[in-house]
């Protein structure tokens, strides 16, 4: 019997110049290359990365990921410096095992 891998959800905050604008797949990109640069190929294909939320106006993002992880996602998320050559910067605020908590957590502390 296979174990159901369990999950983490990761609520990040966007710090950007107003008037840049990027989509989901040039965040993920940008994501991905700083997992791949920092820790490899190897450690990369165990994250599972899925991008549930992003949302631009209010500056932030919810990842999820695997929950071996977790050191790994933050660190990654920020050593990403730029995203289509724009300066960006991108704060992990909290992570949990549940989307209920984050969700929770993401109503409270962004309006």
């Amino acid at each position: 019997m296979v174990k159901k891998e369990r999950q983490r959800y990761l609520l990040f905050k966007i710090i950007k110049e107003n008037n840049i604008s990027f989509n989901e797949q040039d965040l993920l990109k940008s994501i991905w290359q700083s997992i791949w640069r920092y820790f490899g190929m190897k450690e990369a294909s165990k994250i599972g990365l899925w991008l549930l939320e992003l949302d631009l106006k209010k500056e932030f993002g919810i990842i999820r990921f695997s929950h071996e992880t977790n050191e790994m996602i933050i660190s990654a998320l920020t050593l990403v410096k730029e995203i289509k050559g724009f300066a960006v910067i991108l704060s992990p605020i909290k992570s949990s095992g549940t989307i209920k908590k984050i969700n929770q957590l993401k109503n409270i502390i962004i309006k």
